[in-house]
């Protein structure tokens, strides 16, 4: 469903592209998951099972979106709507033209000072210190947009106007400068391989490049942490991510009847932004308790360290209020049902044992469910180049110092992708980061007093911000046997457990015994939910080490690019 948001318009005129067989209307700047999802389209691939998926993460980090485009694979959220395209539903297994050459020539070879990966807050902010302080950057990114999950602006061929939220204007501001300052941006570029510090792997519009940098900052940020219940693989069911990318960078929504499940403010924000779209948000269940009393000691500190956010926080709620949506604390997603898509779905009142409450379970009439349960770095790039991580209850976070240099001292992780901070953070340790490469490659930097004073009070008020948003713990398993936990190779709760009954007590067992992790997310929404399965079967926590190995290519791209190159 199209819809408006203050301050973008759609430009041009509207063309048309097919999908098995039939016409679909789209507009210049759209992805093409964004014009399906506007033509009722939600189905996109077909699993190894023969059910359905459509549009889940939003960011290429799942591929259930994948599509056939002109006889190729490609992930619909990442690639542009082009007159005339002839896209089709993806198979189980792509087909491959075996009849087609692959490049003869060898991988361009580039040299930057500083290699960004991750044009969101923090590796705009990386790349702006180190430019401006005289190096030569390049800035990759997968999106053809720089601004990342935060700051991501409307698709090219929108018209911008005087009425921009705060949000899309800083993220403007922020590309800006950091162009302004010299660094070089390269969109639509996927990060393939990570062999060394210098030499990294990069696939951007067909061309094969190995970029040799002396220093890398890496700031691909995290994607949000899988929450399996019956029925969550339907389409219609996505990440809050998801549908707030639909709705800010391409003027969609995902439906006409939404409901918003999980964790934390994202989830009000995306809420309050839907209903101002004339969406109908039929509720939003929080699995953390309403904030109360005992809450007011840490609500003063977020206050006096960020009092823009807390007034912005607070204006969702009311806003909310306002519209009617109903705001249902210590609430969980518990099941989603429907004929081909999402149609219904329930939630029900988490009790003080960790169990659903009987007889709270509430469903509704609903064409969308966004799922919002926190997130999960990416850490898979600074894995493969030898960094080390810790695990803890929010994921892998990176071994690094206040500068966010990671134990490889060529190698900086800033933002999410090192550890959860939030957008202000990320901008901080981006700049520390970039000042950092700089100085380390015989540049005199600006001063960073000012900021490393920002980013003590954004981490006090990320910490205050998650002791408020703690989520009221889940004793009671809410998959069933058929629910499937690794949605790439269709593998269910049932076949995993009958693994760890037969002993399996690893990941790596147990994915070489059922496939599980080894699709095209690999292993980046199911591993975190076996490990947790693994841990309580054991009682033993699971380490860095015993993690799925990151693996290349780290995504999915055509073989016939890699022919020719070696990594040593």
């Amino acid at each position: 469903m199209r819809v408006t948001t203050p301050g973008v318009e759609r430009a041009g005129e509207p063309f048309s592209f097919s999908f098995d067989g039939q016409a679909v209307e789209a507009w210049p700047g759209e992805s093409l998951a964004a014009a399906l999802t506007s033509a009722g389209v939600f189905s996109m691939r077909e699993a190894r099972d023969g059910s359905r998926r459509g549009l889940f993460c939003g960011m290429g980090v799942c591929g259930e979106c994948s599509v056939i485009v002109d006889g190729v694979q490609r992930r619909s959220c990442l690639e542009p709507a082009q007159p005339g395209l002839k896209v089709a539903t993806m198979p189980p297994r792509a087909p491959v033209d075996l009849a087609a050459e692959a490049p003869s020539a060898p991988a361009d070879e580039l040299t930057p000072d500083v290699l960004v990966i991750g044009a969101g807050p923090g590796g705009l902010a990386a790349a702006r210190a180190a430019a401006s302080a005289g190096l030569d950057v390049l800035l990759v990114d997968e999106r053809v947009k720089a601004g990342g999950q935060y700051f991501k602006q409307p698709g090219e061929g929108m018209r911008l106007g005087d009425a921009l939220d705060a949000q899309f204007v800083e993220g403007r501001e922020l590309i800006e400068s950091a162009k302004a300052a010299g660094a070089k941006l390269l969109p639509g570029a996927t990060v393939w391989g990570a062999f060394g510090p210098d030499d990294v792997a990069v696939v951007a519009d067909g061309r094969r490049l190995r970029i040799r940098a002396k220093r890398v900052i890496l700031s691909p940020g995290a994607y949000e942490r899988a929450h399996p219940v019956p029925g969550w693989t339907l389409p219609g069911v996505m990440t809050t991510g998801a549908a707030q990318t639909l709705l800010r960078a391409y003027q969609t929504s995902p439906g006409q009847r939404v409901l918003i499940a999980g964790n934390g403010p994202l989830n009000l924000q995306v809420a309050r932004e839907l209903t101002r779209a004339g969406v109908a948000v039929v509720a939003v269940a929080e699995q953390a308790a309403m904030p109360g009393p005992g809450d007011a000691l840490d609500l003063a500190r977020m206050a006096v360290n960020a009092p823009g956010l807390v007034v912005d926080g607070v204006g969702h709620v009311a806003a909310l209020a306002l519209a009617g949506v109903s705001i249902r604390y210590r609430h969980v997603l518990t099941r989603v049902e429907g004929e081909g898509k999402a149609q219904r779905a329930a939630i029900a009142r988490v009790g003080d044992d960790g169990r659903i409450v009987a007889g709270s379970e509430r469903w509704f009439d609903i064409d969308a469910v966004c799922l919002g349960y926190g997130f999960l770095p990416q850490s898979e790039i600074g894995r493969a180049l030898g960094c080390a991580y810790d695990v803890t209850p929010a994921g892998l976070v990176a071994q690094r110092d206040d500068e966010a240099r990671s134990s490889v001292p060529e190698v900086f992780i800033v933002g999410d992708a090192g550890g959860l901070g939030g957008a202000r953070v990320a901008l901080a340790l981006g700049t520390l980061a970039g000042t950092a490469a700089a100085r380390d490659l015989g540049k005199t930097p600006a001063d960073t007093g000012a900021v490393k004073r920002l980013l003590a009070r954004h981490r006090s008020f990320q910490a205050a911000l998650w002791r408020v948003y703690r989520p009221v713990e889940l004793t009671q398993d809410l998959t069933a046997p058929d629910t499937l936990l690794c949605r790439c190779e269709s593998v269910d709760r049932a076949t995993v457990d009958s693994l760890l009954d037969d002993g399996l007590g690893t990941l790596s067992s147990v994915k070489k015994a059922c496939r599980i992790g080894m699709g095209r997310c690999q292993g980046r929404y199911c591993g975190p939910v076996v490990a947790a399965r693994i841990a309580g079967r054991t009682g033993k926590p699971i380490e860095a080490d015993a993690w799925f190995a990151p693996r290349t290519p780290f995504k999915p791209i055509d073989a016939r690019l890699l022919a020719g190159d070696d990594p040593a």
